[in-house]
């Protein structure tokens, strides 16, 4: 049974469902046996069941021009063949059932017999028996009577008209014979639905028919008519009654429904229906899923270039921001650099030659001063050697290193252009840049 079907049976002309059974647009149908047509069949070993079932059924049919999709189940087996319980439903007699379907708007997936569930359900109830037992189980359309030689049935059939409850018996009774041969019958059990009318209360309150076993005086007949056909039972076997409650058909059912050898008697036009509600059904969920993508295509599409949009924006207002407060931050460093600069004395023209001129060894003379505060100081002179010259150089790189006596680092190069040699000396030229600022 398909996980999301609902059990559903046609009774009195309108549906009932199991109040616990699963919900959703699919449905087993249990019908009464009385609109179907059921037949145990003999199949020979080399006969597909359904083919050879067909024309029997047909036979039986009420409407000839039917084409009918015949379902079997099998019942018994041996080498010679099998016995099958083979069941179709006439198309023409369904019309009301159709109706019926379409307004609770359920698509019918399996076809099953309300008599077989309620069987099932009882199977426990019935006990053990290897003789011939007849079972008698009502229902608002029907009642159906079933043979069982054992636990195997040997006959199946429907009784409308409920005066002849005696006939319909005898002749049930007779094809079991054809299938079992002949039997003693033993038991004739009628299975019903709780009573809940205040006569039969009175009834069970007073202790009247509350037996399992039956007599001929406390037989509960399931058509509810005369005694006299309750009497009439009575004198074929002894009698038995089983209460059961108003969905044990339908929980039968329900077990038969996850069984895949049990009956199907759907129709093949119903078969088609099915296919295409579920096609449909498939079609709109693929075509919800294929708009819930292109939504997100969509939104994904146009989302995120606004998203970036925002983001864009975003980080130029603070790209902004930050140029501004930077920019404001640069020129008060501008400010205090010029500050600074001015008021550091150490590289003043005066500080500069006050530590060259400490620094000139003997023998060397001046004779040119160049000072640039922001670059440096060129100095030019006459010395008595070239050793002088290179003394005095080496005085001035100790500057750039700061290890002269006074530690100081004033200079961060010392270029040295000569000596070359003049009149009486040798001339040279000494360029000394001051150390680079260190930049934060």
């Amino acid at each position: 049974m398909q996980k999301e079907a609902q059990v559903t049976a046609f009774e009195g002309g309108q549906l009932r469902f199991l109040a616990s059974g699963e919900k959703g647009r699919e449905a087993v149908l249990a019908l009464p046996l009385n609109r179907l047509l059921v037949k145990l069949v003999r199949v020979p070993a080399e006969s597909d069941p359904a083919e050879f079932a067909l024309p029997l059924l047909q036979a039986a049919s009420p409407f000839p021009d039917d084409a009918l999709t015949v379902s079997c189940e099998t019942v018994s087996e041996d080498a010679d063949g099998k016995v099958v319980l083979a069941a179709a439903l006439p198309e023409s007699a369904a019309d009301d059932i159709g109706e019926a379907l379409d307004a609770a708007k359920l698509n019918v997936v399996r076809i099953d017999s309300l008599a077989l569930g309620q069987l099932r359900g009882i199977w426990s109830s019935l006990g053990e028996g290897r003789g011939r037992r007849l079972v008698l189980m009502k229902s608002p359309d029907c009642i159906s009577l079933v043979v069982l030689d054992g636990d195997l049935p040997t006959a199946i059939r429907a009784l409308t008209d409920e005066t002849d409850i005696r006939r319909e018996v005898m002749l049930s009774l007779l094809e079991a014979e054809d299938f079992g041969g002949a039997k003693k019958l033993e038991e004739i059990v009628v299975v019903e639905g709780e009573d809940k009318s205040d006569e039969r209360g009175e009834r069970d309150k007073s202790g009247e028919g509350s037996g399992e076993t039956l007599g001929e005086q406390e037989v509960s007949c399931p058509s509810r008519h005369s005694c006299l056909s309750c009497q009439e039972l009575a004198s074929l076997a002894p009698l038995r009654r089983l209460t059961v409650g108003a969905d044990a058909a339908l929980v039968g059912v329900m077990e038969r429904s996850a069984d895949p050898a049990a009956l199907n008697a759907l129709p093949a036009s119903w078969r088609e229906v099915l296919e295409e509600a579920r096609f449909k059904a498939k079609l709109f969920r693929y075509l919800a899923v294929a708009c819930g993508l292109w939504v997100l295509a969509m939104g994904v599409l146009f989302g995120v270039p606004v998203a970036y949009g925002f983001m864009t924006d975003h980080q130029k207002g603070l790209s902004k921001q930050h140029a501004r407060q930077y920019k404001a931050v640069k020129e008060m460093k501008a400010k205090v650099d010029l500050i600074h600069k001015y008021s550091d004395h150490a590289r003043g023209a005066l500080e500069i030659m006050k530590a060259v001129s400490d620094r000139l060894p003997e023998g060397v003379t001046l004779s040119s001063w160049t000072y640039r505060r922001d670059e440096g100081v060129r100095v030019s002179g006459d010395a008595e050697t070239s050793e002088s010259t290179y003394a005095f150089k080496d005085a001035m790189d100790a500057m750039t290193a700061g290890e002269d006596e006074d530690g100081e680092k004033i200079f961060n190069t010392v270029n040295l252009n000569g000596p070359n040699a003049s009149k009486g000396g040798y001339r040279f030229d000494l360029d000394c840049g001051y150390q680079g600022e260190e930049e934060e």
